[in-house]
C-alpha cells in the first residue's frame, strides 16, 4: 500500500533542516545584511546557528568625532545580536585579517569544532578586503577539514553538506562572472530582519545610509526571481565538500 506521506504534492518544496549552521561574518552586521533573513527562517525551523565575526568593525564610524565610541557601541551591538538572533556569536577580535596559517588554523578547528552540515560565507571576489581574505581563508579551512588532518584534525575530519557563498554590497551576484545560485525564500522573514537591523546595529546607520536600501531592493529582485515578495541568494562551491542540502 503506497504511503501517502512520501508524495509530494504540486506546491510542496521538500525542506532538508540542517542541525548545525556556521555563518562566517568579517564585521558585525554583514550576518544580517547578506543573509539574516535565512538565519531566521532556518533558525524558525529547528537550526541551531553559530555566527564567526572577524573583526570587531572599529572603522564603522562616519564622522571623526565618533571614533572613540565605536568600540564600546560595536561591543554593545555584538552582545545584542546574540539575544535578539538567539544564536551563538564567536567573535575573533582581529584587527586586520590576512590570508595566513594562524588565522586558517583557527578558523579549520572552529569548523571542526562545531560541526556544522551548512556553511555561509562570503565570496572570495568580495571588493572589501576582510570579506574576501574571510572567504579565502574559510575555502581553505574547509579544504583542510575536508580533505586531510593539517593543523591537528587527527581522527578530527568534518565534511559540510553544503557550502554556500552570500550576496553583498560589496560583492553583487550579477557581477560574479558565470555565477549560478540559488534562492531563499525569506517573504515572511523580511520585516523582522529590517526590524532587527535598525534596533541592533544603531551605530550603522549613518555609516551604511543606502545598505538597507540595498538589501531590500536585491531581496525584492530575488524573490521576483523564485514569486516571491523577498529573496536572498547564494552561490554553491561544491570544490571539496558535496551539495547535499539545498537551501530553499
Amino acid at each position: 500500500m503506497e504511503n501517502n506521506n512520501s508524495i509530494i504534492r504540486d506546491n510542496d518544496i521538500p525542506v532538508v533542516v540542517p542541525k548545525r549552521i556556521l555563518v562566517f561574518a568579517g564585521h558585525p552586521d554583514d550576518e544580517i545584511i547578506s543573509c539574516g533573513g535565512t538565519i531566521l527562517k532556518y533558525q524558525a525551523l529547528g537550526s541551531e546557528l553559530f555566527v564567526v565575526v572577524a573583526t570587531s568593525g572599529l572603522g564603522g564610524y562616519a564622522r571623526s568625532d565618533q571614533k572613540s565610541d565605536i568600540e564600546y557601541q560595536r561591543q554593545q551591538e555584538l552582545e545584542l545580536i546574540q539575544t535578539t538572533l538567539k544564536c551563538r556569536i564567536i567573535e575573533l577580535g582581529y584587527d586586520e585579517l590576512n590570508v595566513n596559517s594562524k588565522h586558517i588554523s583557527e578558523i579549520t578547528n572552529l569548523i571542526r569544532d562545531i560541526k556544522p552540515q551548512i556553511i555561509l560565507l562570503p565570496h572570495y571576489s568580495d571588493f572589501h578586503r576582510i570579506h574576501r581574505n574571510l572567504s579565502l581563508i574559510s575555502k581553505e579551512a574547509i579544504y583542510h577539514c575536508s580533505t586531510g588532518k593539517a593543523y591537528g584534525g587527527y581522527e578530527r575530519n568534518w565534511t559540510p553538506l553544503g557550502v554556500y557563498y552570500y550576496e553583498s554590497p560589496s560583492c553583487k551576484f550579477q557581477y560574479v562572472e558565470g555565477s549560478v545560485f540559488i534562492v531563499v525564500d525569506i517573504e515572511k522573514f523580511w520585516q523582522k530582519k529590517k526590524e532587527i537591523f535598525n534596533s541592533v546595529y544603531k551605530s550603522q546607520k549613518e555609516v551604511l545610509e543606502r545598505i538597507l536600501e540595498w538589501a531590500e531592493d536585491t531581496a525584492i529582485l530575488r524573490g521576483n526571481e523564485i514569486n516571491s515578495q523577498y529573496g536572498e541568494a547564494y552561490i554553491p562551491d561544491t570544490t571539496y565538500t558535496p551539495l547535499r542540502i539545498l537551501l530553499v
